[in-house]
């Protein structure tokens, strides 16, 4: 449990245009976790998901004395008696990440560890982060990124700004196409395109991008991808695509916007992947996915088939 103590006050000045209004005495009350419903406690900031039914005795039974809600619960002579502070949002759960960020975060210094190394015609933006044994090549790094250790960017690799790239990650590492001559030897074809990352995006750890082949690796705004993922040569991933563990995109695939794709998933080369569309957990996709539309299983098809 990440433990500090917050006053409520600060969280309702931060919280700012987000708070509806707040219901009870919150001056010098103070907060010093946030976890799980299993162990609220007195000093949690607690919250209510708007889609819960009885969302009004559920917040009357919360051992938290601080609650973040939406409108829909009164305050009334039992949650007054228990000296409870609801703090009223149009949207509890956004408010609750907001909080996490701002209070209950580790947050990095500026600055690039002694032990790794940085290309001299390698471009840093400001307030990057560079955490120890990370190897960068001739790239651009935009600004307030966070780049943990053993990380290793390569050249011809564009960043752009706020994102976080975990422990172990490759970035522009060259991909494997080959050709088979007729005498049954491998040929491999020269990798000579980059990778160019967006802004706000994830990137986990030990995950491994492909450089382009001829042109580049896109992982545009707002990508979040987990550990232990495989990006291949010229994929394209567009805004949101959000990607859980362990997932592997062979070469020249496109991932359209606000895409999930689960665990476990691979997805063939040259295959399009629509906007909106869900990959379930496990699912092999060999041909094109439309928009809008789930697909699970090996071969992967569309959720309402049989």
């Amino acid at each position: 449990m990440v433990k500090n103590t917050v006053r409520v006050e600060d969280i309702i000045l931060f919280l700012a245009e987000d708070v509806i209004t707040v219901l009870g005495d919150y001056k010098g009350k103070f907060i010093d976790n946030i976890v799980d419903v299993e162990r609220v406690n007195e000093l949690s900031l607690d919250w209510i998901n708007p889609n819960k039914k009885e969302k009004q005795k559920i917040a009357e039974n919360s051992s938290a004395r601080v609650l973040l809600t939406d409108s829909s619960i009164a305050y009334n002579e039992t949650l007054e008696n228990q000296s409870k502070v609801l703090i009223v949002v149009s949207n509890p759960k956004r408010s609750l990440i907001s909080v996490i960020r701002k209070f209950f975060t580790e947050s990095f210094t500026p600055g690039i560890d002694k032990s790794s190394f940085v290309h001299p015609d390698a471009t840093i933006g400001d307030n990057v982060y560079i955490g120890p044994n990370c190897y960068i090549g001739k790239c651009k790094i935009g600004n307030n990124n966070v780049i943990h250790s053993n990380v290793c960017i390569y050249d011809r690799t564009v960043i752009g700004n706020n994102n976080v790239i975990h422990s172990g990650a490759l970035i522009c590492v060259d991909g494997l196409g080959c050709m088979r001559q007729a005498d049954g030897k491998l040929e491999e074809f020269p990798q000579i395109g980059g990778v160019v990352i967006g802004d706000n995006c994830y990137i986990g750890g030990n995950t491994h991008i492909a450089s382009g082949s001829l042109s580049d690796t896109i992982i545009e705004n707002g990508c979040k991808i987990n550990g232990l993922c495989f990006i291949g040569s010229n994929d394209i991933l567009h805004e949101n695509v959000w990607i859980t563990g362990s997932t592997m995109l062979a070469g020249s695939v496109e991932v359209g916007r606000d895409t999930n794709i689960f665990s476990r998933v691979v997805v063939r080369d040259w295959c399009k992947i629509g906007n909106g569309c869900t990959i379930g957990m496990g699912a092999v996709v060999t041909k094109n996915v439309p928009s809008g539309e789930t697909w699970v299983g090996n071969p992967a098809r569309k959720l309402d088939q049989k």
